[in-house]
């Protein structure tokens, strides 16, 4: 029995020493000091971009906790003497208390090392695969060469065409050279697919970046493992080589944006060809994987949209991102590891579902292998306080839970989200809504580059950069705020019932290779997209706890008395949203699952087919007899979906009340949200005679006699704790 059911049958007569006993035994077990809390350590605070001699004297005096080091100054521009400023720099922060990330890169994205990966090793320049399309009729023999501005063949071969469509099933391969080739056509008329490779050294992200940070904007390819490895022979080992004893004085490295680049970034014109991403042991993996020949489907990837198609465009993708995910994420985390530090980063665009396959293939899979998963995320006006998707911050807290890992870090970033440089100061109550938010989906280490000072300047552009910039009280507040709440949440256990399918293999199956910019390619999949954002609505209106659950981990999942595990979550209940495809794997798991106690709600549809047709029917008969559910009945369909455990109950609803659950040392840790922009109060009841409330605008701790009217100010946080 719990204490605080104890001393509920103690009786009247002990009522005064229960209350003594009680509140002694929560001083004893708490999971932050009075004092921790009242003046949070540097840890929790905000880690500002950023290590210099001014910055160690400055920061300190706006209450900041850590430094991001970007060292491509001192590591490239500044001569001989720069790299030896590096040691000194990280030993005078460690000395201050203050925790060291370094930035692996000179600028962004990360991969290029300011150009040096691509200038010593040409072959390494990432590439892209399009498609061209010559026709004729007859057997006569033709002669092809690629124009000038594609790099070589990849693959070529040649189609019958009847009744004005390609058989693709009847291609016969045509043997290449370099960017040449003659064949003879066949009787009747034909095609003839022609699959290049594009050099992406123009009007990709990586250009774009140019201007501002100085380097060549030449990118690699991140499926490539040896010119990863050039990438952390430039970057992090010659940065770590002036640090001694990093272990001790360096918490990580940390990568900004880096993907696959085959998105094209300019809006006012399209993109000379539509591309693929491409490396040369893409082939090999694909067959490994999914046990047939790649260059077969080569067209699936260019159009098509039957199920033979979009399978094969599903199979492409996993291969995409296994071969990614090994060079790039895991290859740094084994690096890192090996010397005793984290690795970590943000990523491109990691709100749309879309952007996942484009910039990764499988943003989640990718995520999985660094140590803490991260995102930044725009800082909302407050006119869109009540419908901004912060839920994004789930799917990287989902992987951290997924792997067993006791942080997520985000990036308060003042420019993305359509502001660009015009708002570099954003208000105080936007920074702190966006605290409350990510916190509530599972952040719990948060990172800034806002301007401390005021200033008046333009960039080489011309385009205005003016800051209004933070008075040290403004910016002091900020950080013991932040401090506050994640030192309650880091390490804490969200207690999620639920487990959130990511849908990521119908993203894609319809994801095409294109020539666009991305806000155009995303908004060809926005049906999709909604219907994802309508599913996680309406559990968030619910007040449903639940965690994003990645297929690779439902398939590798334990289950027992009516629940799923994966990595640090247990789930009772699966939500599958809009499948047309599941893995059989996954299908029996489900089965599974059911057998033993567990529910399966699925969304909107029941899937048609398996990874490969030829498991089809296997499928079909695991799923025989389910029944769909509306997204509107969603939350209605689902108990319980966090432990009795939990059982206090707060009003007003979901509309103006965010509840968030955790577990942490053995405690029952309660984040509650004020959504409004004015104070609310909140009623909270339940089987506790008292709790303890954490005020993170005070840094108050109290205990409080329950029922209790809580008044929360707007746009503010309040933590409430019980056993």
């Amino acid at each position: 029995m719990k204490q605080r059911n104890v001393i509920k049958h103690l009786g009247p007569a002990f009522s005064a020493l229960s209350a003594v006993l009680l509140n002694s035994t929560l001083a004893a077990a708490d999971v932050v000091t009075s004092e921790d809390f009242k003046n949070p350590p540097n840890e929790y605070r905000v880690t500002q971009y950023q290590l210099n001699n001014q910055t160690l004297k400055k920061y300190p005096q706006y209450g900041i906790g850590g430094c991001m080091a970007f060292f491509y100054n001192e590591l490239y521009r500044q001569g001989p003497t720069g790299p030896a400023k590096i040691g000194p720099l990280v030993d005078a922060a460690h000395a201050s208390g203050c925790p060291v990330w370094l930035a692996d890169d000179w600028g962004y994205p990360s991969g290029m090392a300011g150009g040096k990966v691509v200038a010593e090793n040409p072959e390494y320049e990432v590439k892209g695969l399009t498609m061209l399309e010559l026709s004729g009729a007859g057997t006569a023999r033709t002669e092809y060469t690629l124009p000038a501005d594609l790099y070589d063949i990849a693959y070529a071969c040649i189609v019958p065409v009847e009744d004005g469509q390609p058989v693709l099933t009847e291609a016969r391969k045509i043997t290449v050279e370099q960017r040449q080739f003659s064949f003879e056509g066949i009787a009747g008329d034909w095609q003839v697919r022609i699959f290049a490779r594009y050099v992406r050294d123009k009007d990709v992200q990586a250009q774009s970046t140019m201007p501002q940070f100085g380097h060549t904007g030449r990118y690699p390819d991140l499926m490539n493992r040896e010119a990863i490895a050039r990438f952390i022979a430039h970057m992090h080992e010659p940065i770590l080589a002036q640090i001694t004893d990093p272990s001790q004085k360096v918490e990580g490295f940390y990568c900004n944006e880096p993907n696959l680049m085959q998105t094209h970034w300019t809006r006012a014109y399209d993109a000379p060809y539509a591309c693929v991403p491409w490396t040369d042991k893409l082939p090999a993996r694909f067959k490994e994987m999914h046990g047939y020949d790649l260059y077969s489907v080569l067209p699936h990837l260019f159009e098509g949209g039957d199920d033979n198609a979009r399978r094969a465009r599903i199979h492409f993708r996993q291969a995409v991102a296994a071969l990614l995910t090994d060079s790039f994420s895991k290859q740094i985390r084994q690096w890192c590891n090996a010397r005793g530090i984290k690795s970590s980063g943000h990523f491109l665009l990691n709100e749309y579902l879309s952007m996942h396959v484009q910039g990764y293939g499988d943003m989640m899979k990718f995520v999985s292998e660094f140590d803490v998963p991260a995102l930044d995320i725009p800082i909302p006006n407050p006119d869109q306080f009540e419908t901004f998707e912060y839920q994004q911050s789930r799917f990287f807290s989902s992987v951290a839970a997924w792997k067993e890992r006791d942080m997520t870090l985000m990036l308060l970033d003042p420019i993305i989200g359509g502001y660009g440089l015009k708002r570099l100061s954003p208000d105080l109550p936007l920074l702190i809504n966006s605290v409350n938010m990510a916190a509530f989906h599972g952040v719990n280490m948060f990172t800034s580059y806002l301007p401390l000072d005021p200033k008046k300047k333009k960039d080489a552009k011309g385009r205005d950069t003016s800051a209004k910039g933070y008075t040290k009280a403004e910016y002091r507040f900020l950080n013991e705020y932040t401090g506050r709440i994640t030192q309650v949440l880091r390490g804490a256990r969200r207690e999620a019932g639920v487990g959130l399918y990511y849908p990521i293999a119908m993203f894609q199956a319809d994801l095409l290779a294109s020539d666009k910019f991305w806000p155009q390619i995303r908004d060809q999949y926005t049906v999709r997209q909604h219907a994802w954002d309508q599913t996680e609505k309406a559990l968030l209106d619910g007040d449903m706890e639940y965690m994003i659950v990645h297929p690779e981990g439902v398939a590798a999942a334990d289950i027992a008395d009516g629940r799923i595990i994966i990595g640090s979550g247990s789930y009772h209940t699966l939500v599958m949203p809009q499948l047309e495809f599941l893995p059989l794997a996954v299908g029996e798991q489900l089965k599974r699952f059911e057998l033993s106690g567990g529910k399966v709600i699925w969304v909107d549809q029941i899937p048609r087919g398996a990874e490969h047709a030829e498991n089809d029917l296997a499928l079909q008969a695991t799923l025989k007899n389910k029944r769909v559910s509306p997204v509107g009945e969603l939350a209605s369909t689902i108990t319980a979906s966090y432990s009795s455990e939990f059982d206090l109950t707060f009003s007003p609803g979901t509309e103006q009340l965010t509840v968030g659950r955790f577990h942490k040392d053995g405690r029952l840790v309660y984040l509650l949200v004020n959504r409004k922009q004015e104070a609310i109060s909140v009623n909270v009841n339940g089987g506790a005679e008292s709790v303890q409330v954490l005020d993170p605008s005070t840094g108050e701790i109290r205990t409080e006699t329950l029922p209790v009217a809580l008044p929360i100010g707007g746009i503010r946080a309040m933590l409430l704790i019980a056993e």
